[in-house]
Order: C-alpha cells, then sequence, then structure tokens
C-alpha cells in the first residue's frame, strides 16, 4: 500500500505550517498517477491524529487522463495507462493524469 508513503511525504510537506490549525488540505490525484483515492484517505484518516491533524478534512480531487495522439492528432482520455486512441494507435502523449500535487492548505 504506497498511499501511506505518499501521506506520509504529504505530511513531510505540512510540517512547516503546522504552528498553525490545518483544517483542510487538498491534493490533485491523476488517474494514471496509481494512487487511489479511497486508499489515500483511508491512510489520511489512520495517522492524522497522531501527525496533529485530528480537525483536518482531506479533499481529493481526481484528474482525467488527458492525452493527445501524435498519429492523428486527436484529444482523448485513456481509460487505464496502455490504452490506445480510438485511431488504434498507442504513439500520444499524456497531457494530464500522472499528477500528484498538494494544491491548497485551509487554515482554521
Amino acid at each position: 500500500m504506497h498511499e501511506l508513503s505518499v501521506v506520509r511525504a504529504l505530511l513531510t510537506q505540512l510540517k512547516p505550517y503546522q504552528h498553525r490549525e490545518i483544517r483542510r488540505i487538498t491534493v490533485e490525484v491523476g488517474a494514471m498517477s496509481c494512487v487511489d483515492g479511497e486508499r489515500l484517505q483511508f491512510c489520511f484518516d489512520m495517522v492524522k491524529e497522531e501527525a496533529g491533524l485530528s480537525g483536518a478534512e482531506l479533499v481529493i480531487q481526481m484528474v482525467p487522463a488527458r492525452a493527445e495522439c501524435r498519429h492523428c492528432g486527436r484529444h482523448f482520455t485513456p481509460d487505464k495507462p496502455g490504452d490506445a486512441c480510438p485511431c488504434s494507435s498507442h504513439d500520444y502523449t499524456l497531457m494530464s493524469g500522472r499528477q500528484l500535487l498538494l494544491t491548497e492548505i485551509g487554515f482554521g
């Protein structure tokens, strides 16, 4: 369960702000990032109290994958890694969907 490692890395990013009351943490999780949103939430809930964030809410914004085909130029949404463009080409650039970003910290 690498989501626990992701949560621990997130907590490290929050350390400079822990002198303030953190109420909300917003992260973007790309559909192709190989991070499961439900597991991420579970892991956060499991460790947030010991990290001094018992009142904090984790908001996970799932970002769909977007790709541009180098063969036909079409923009499309692959469902999973390895999916082909509707033109059957596997030669494309993934424009979004791999990100795993801390985008907002809300303070109380």
